[in-house]
């Protein structure tokens, strides 16, 4: 269970850098020399999923692109959410049946 529960956390932080970074594009869309950020995903050696930031270009259709992938962000977010949710759920119901 701890695996589980260890990569669905990889991809909660994951989210949240991915939510953080559409945020920090968002908000600087107005400033002339802000840096825009892009997220990248690899897997982890061990499972999950690891993440980098780095600068990118500037885009035109940038903002659109930046709010579906907050809104994307979010719900990855609730998936793995449910995912650890479950996990303490059915280890929950393992120990009662040992009980």
């Amino acid at each position: 269970m701890g695996n589980i529960q260890a990569i669905a956390g990889s991809g909660l932080r994951a989210a949240q850098q991915g939510v953080q970074v559409a945020a920090h594009n968002v908000a600087n869309l107005a400033t002339p020399d802000a840096q825009r950020l892009q997220m990248q995903r690899s897997s982890a050696a061990d499972g999950g999923v690891q993440t980098s930031v780095t600068t990118t270009d500037q885009d035109p259709s940038a903002p659109l692109a930046d709010l579906l992938a907050a809104r994307t962000e979010v719900l990855a977010f609730k998936a793995n959410a449910a995912v650890i949710r479950r996990a303490d759920d059915m280890l929950g119901a393992l120990l009662d049946e040992r009980a």
